[in-house]
């Protein structure tokens, strides 16, 4: 079974100029996304796995495949870790 994340739906988010802030309604935290991270929150909508988050990067930006997966899995792994995004 390939695993997806998707949003926490405690977050509630809103735009900053080109950043994306949020806060967590059960514990208060507030949190900030530059573009990329913007993007990828806003592919979270529905579930996706990490293969097609990358896919959608690597045609939306120029950036290499490797540094690509390695970004994406950072962000993934923090956004579990401070239950920003869930695994669906």
């Amino acid at each position: 079974m390939i695993e997806k994340y998707c949003k926490n739906r405690q977050i509630i988010d809103g735009e900053l100029d080109d950043n994306q802030v949020m806060m967590h309604l059960e514990n208060g935290k507030y949190f900030g996304l530059n573009p990329v991270g913007k993007r990828i929150w806003a592919l979270l909508d529905q579930p996706k796995s990490f293969e097609e988050i990358i896919g959608i990067l690597l045609t939306e930006f120029e950036v290499e495949e490797k540094l690509c997966r390695k970004e994406v899995l950072e962000f993934l792994d923090k956004a579990v870790k401070f239950e920003i995004v869930q695994k669906a």
